[in-house]
């Protein structure tokens, strides 16, 4: 089960690396995630089938609530990915932007500060119409137990991405030449 978790939490929240600075390569960095291998597709449905196993399964679904649920999903999966990768692009413009030190242009760090909370705004939208269209045919209970479960996958990922151990298991966490590593050259 660790191994499933981790191989979705690889896939789920692939981000472009810290290193791409402007949108230009945050762009190019979505068109090559966007073109991914067979291979790459057939782990991804293999580790989606496995997680609505385990959701029906910690919840209780019935086979027609676990249709429901899958097809709730898949509808806004792409709003949601499409919405973390557009808030991924601002922050790596801001952070570029901030990089600049007393050069950072104030109209466009202002720009982008507000588009970053019109995305997050548009985020927790998203997050409402879903939890109504998924108050349709769960329950109470399930639907907590269902945000427990999602609560926990997110934390196993931020788990691995932070773990100080295996730079293999965190993917966010290459090392720059001279063995910085971009949490080193992004605190300080």
């Amino acid at each position: 089960m660790r191994s499933v978790l981790l191989a979705f939490a690889i896939m789920a929240l692939a981000a472009p690396l810290p290193a791409q600075r402007d949108r230009a390569a945050a762009a190019r960095a979505a068109d090559s995630a966007a073109a991914a291998s067979p291979q790459r597709r057939q782990i991804e449905r293999r580790l989606h089938e496995k997680m609505m196993e385990v959701t029906r399964s910690r919840l209780g679904l019935t086979q027609e609530q676990a249709d429901k649920l899958g097809a709730t999903n898949q509808r806004y999966s792409e709003q949601r990915r499409s919405l973390a990768q557009r808030e991924r692009s601002l922050r790596l413009e801001l952070r570029a932007q901030l990089r600049r030190g007393d050069s950072a242009d104030q109209k466009r760090v202002g720009e982008l500060l507000d588009q970053t909370l019109q995305a997050q705004q548009e985020r927790l939208e998203l997050y409402r119409k879903e939890q109504g269209e998924l108050a349709a045919f769960l329950t109470p209970v399930q639907r907590a137990r269902y945000m427990g479960l999602q609560e926990q996958v997110r934390s196993r990922i931020d788990e691995i991405r932070t773990s100080p151990g295996d730079r293999s298991r965190a993917p966010r966490q290459r090392a720059r030449p001279g063995g910085a590593t971009p949490r080193d050259t992004t605190r300080s």
